[in-house]
């Protein structure tokens, strides 16, 4: 599958979160609610939906609903998403 179309969309800075993306794949398949978020540990990174599992005592449990398989699909979909943000603040500031 290929990537055919990435919206950003931009939050207020709210801790690690710089915003979603949502991704299109051979312009047959989308997923919603992607999170973009940037630590100082880990950099930046992606988050992909998930749902709250059963409360099991104080922390709370959450399950990805959909994500990439292997290492590789996941760095390019990262990577994709990244690039597609840049640009997004590129022009934003023009």
């Amino acid at each position: 599958m290929e990537i055919t179309d990435i919206k950003i969309f931009k939050t207020r800075k709210q801790g690690p979160v710089l915003g979603y993306a949502n991704v299109i794949f051979d312009q047959k398949f989308i997923i919603r609610g992607i999170t973009l978020l940037e630590t100082e540990k880990r950099g930046r990174f992606i988050s992909m939906p998930a749902r709250l599992l059963r409360n099991t005592g104080e922390m709370k449990s959450y399950r990805d609903i959909c994500h990439p398989i292997s290492r590789d699909i996941h760095d390019d979909l990262t990577n994709a998403i990244f690039s597609t943000y840049d640009d997004f603040l590129a022009n934003e500031e023009q």
